[in-house]
């Protein structure tokens, strides 16, 4: 049975219902490779809101390749056996991790971008006892002993040292691109990953409401367990910052961006079941099968904001720059016609009530 899917450009889009024909769709020599490197969207752990164990299964079974996943340490996604995270003292104030996530805390990470303090003061510690447990409760820990997959936490393996030359990923960069804007960023790839250089290494984003696809999903390869400093002072550095990591990674692997809303997705509404730190109000839509994918991550992302335009109001506009800056950085070029075209054929596809 054919698989339904569209080609706009160099993006495909289908509707697949299992592993199996998420098998029969995604043919590219690409997806060939001797190890795939999978970047997931662990930013949270609200409902829809972050990468499953069934998406990643469906992935594993649809392509024969041997796994690494790759993540930072993220607050938002740690607290699952503190229910605020660790306390600290900013001044005379007594706050915690949860403090950070937003206001007054999220404004003092922008102002205070070093971690040393969390790394001295047993934060690192118990950040890593966090994500173990995440790990463990979700099912990816037996999933990726099922599947032999390898895990290489971005965060960990930097501070530890165990990082590549950042002068040999400085020339890697530069001989593709345009400098960085900072620096910092040579330094912060695992060896372990640089060691794998020229993989395919897919960009796995998921579609939620707040709708940052696969070239935003890239940031989460920034190590900082969060990161207000790399978005700045009214998201004034979230582009910069978003292609620049997507230079670096482009420039040492074959990037490929999968956005998928196969079996629970987030959308918006006034209403809805769940609230999130990140995403509001909302519902879950399960089962809608739509996966979209290809080469090039600014013609993907793309299409994908023009397919959820009723989604994301307020946050088109931080959506919409970084898929223009990457487009004038020489990351990836967009059809304006096959973007359109799109929306009439499969925009259906996600419409929900």
């Amino acid at each position: 049975m054919t698989v339904p899917h569209y080609q706009f450009g160099q993006t495909t889009v289908a509707k697949v219902s299992d592993s199996d024909e998420l098998r029969q769709i995604m043919v590219d020599p690409w997806l060939e490779s001797e190890t795939i490197i999978i970047k997931p969207n662990w930013v949270s752990t609200e409902p829809g809101g972050f990468t499953e164990s069934e998406t990643l299964r469906s992935v594993f079974e649809a392509l024969d390749s041997n796994f690494v996943i790759t993540e930072s340490l993220h607050i938002g996604r740690s607290m699952n056996l503190l229910e605020e995270g660790m306390s600290f003292a900013v001044g005379e104030k007594e706050v915690n991790w949860k403090w950070l996530l937003a206001g007054e805390g999220w404004r003092w990470l922008i102002e205070n971008p070093g971690w040393e303090w969390f790394k001295r003061g047993g934060h690192w510690e118990q950040i890593k006892r966090e994500d173990k447990s995440f790990l463990d409760e979700y099912g990816f820990t037996d999933l990726f002993a099922e599947f032999d997959v390898e895990y290489v936490n971005v965060t960990d393996e930097v501070w530890n040292g165990r990082k590549a030359d950042p002068a040999k990923v400085k020339e890697s960069v530069e001989s593709r691109f345009k400098p960085v804007w900072n620096e910092k960023l040579y330094g912060m790839v695992p060896k372990k990953l640089y060691d794998l250089r020229g993989s395919t290494f897919i960009s796995l984003a998921r579609l939620k409401q707040y709708a940052t696809f696969t070239l935003k999903n890239m940031f989460g390869m920034i190590l900082d367990p969060m990161r207000p400093w790399w978005h700045g002072p009214r998201n004034s550095r979230i582009a910069e910052s978003i292609v620049d990591i997507n230079k670096v990674y482009h420039s040492l692997f074959n990037v490929y961006g999968i956005c998928e809303a196969l079996y629970t997705t987030a959308v918006p509404h006034l209403e809805g079941e769940f609230e999130g730190a990140f995403m509001g109000r909302y519902n879950i839509i399960k089962g809608l099968g739509v996966v979209a994918f290809g080469r090039d991550l600014v013609s993907l992302d793309a299409l994908l904001l023009k397919l959820t335009e009723q989604w994301i109001g307020v946050v088109e506009k931080v959506n919409r720059v970084p898929i223009d800056v990457a487009e004038e950085e020489g990351l990836g070029v967009y059809d304006r016609l096959a973007v359109e075209k799109a929306r009439g054929e499969v925009g259906s596809w996600l419409t929900y009530q």
